[in-house]
C-alpha cells in the first residue's frame, strides 16, 4: 500500500509540475478571432466575389448579406469571436494564421466555399485564459 501511495505522489508531483507548461505554452488557447465570412456553393463564385470586394464593388458585409448561404448573412456574415476549436478546422486554420482585415482565398468545407475575414483578435492573459478554460 505504501508503494502505491508513493507512486501516486510521484505522479501527482509530475502532473503539477508539467501541467502549467503544457497549458500556458499553447498560443492557440490564448486568443480568439472575430470572423466574418461568406458561404457560397462554388469556388468560382467565391473567387468572383473576392475580386468584386477588392475592386470595391461591394463591402465585405454587404456581399455577405446579399450572397451568403449561411444564416449569419443576416448579421452581414459576422459569426463573432471564436476559439480555435469553436469553428470548422479548415476555417480555423486560416483564421488563426491570418492578419486582421485580409480576405482569405476560397476555403472548401463540407458546407461549401467560404471567404473569411478576421476583423479582430482578442488575446487573453494566462490567468484569464485559465479561468475561461477551467
Amino acid at each position: 500500500m505504501r508503494k502505491l501511495l508513493e507512486l501516486f505522489c510521484i505522479l501527482a508531483a509530475i502532473y503539477c509540475f508539467y501541467f502549467p507548461f503544457t497549458y500556458f505554452n499553447s498560443d492557440s488557447d490564448k486568443k480568439e478571432v472575430k470572423i466574418t465570412h461568406i458561404l457560397v456553393e462554388t469556388e468560382d463564385r467565391a473567387k468572383e466575389l473576392k475580386q468584386e470586394i477588392l475592386d470595391k464593388k461591394y463591402l465585405f458585409g454587404d456581399a455577405a448579406k446579399q450572397f451568403s448561404k449561411c444564416p449569419s448573412a443576416e448579421q452581414r456574415g459576422d459569426i463573432g469571436y471564436n476559439g480555435r476549436d469553436d469553428i470548422l478546422k479548415e476555417i480555423s486554420d486560416i483564421a488563426f494564421s491570418s492578419k486582421k482585415h485580409v480576405i482569405s482565398e476560397p476555403i472548401k468545407t463540407s458546407e461549401g466555399w467560404h471567404l473569411v475575414k478576421v476583423n479582430d483578435i482578442k488575446y487573453f492573459s494566462d490567468k484569464e485564459n485559465f479561468v475561461r478554460r477551467y
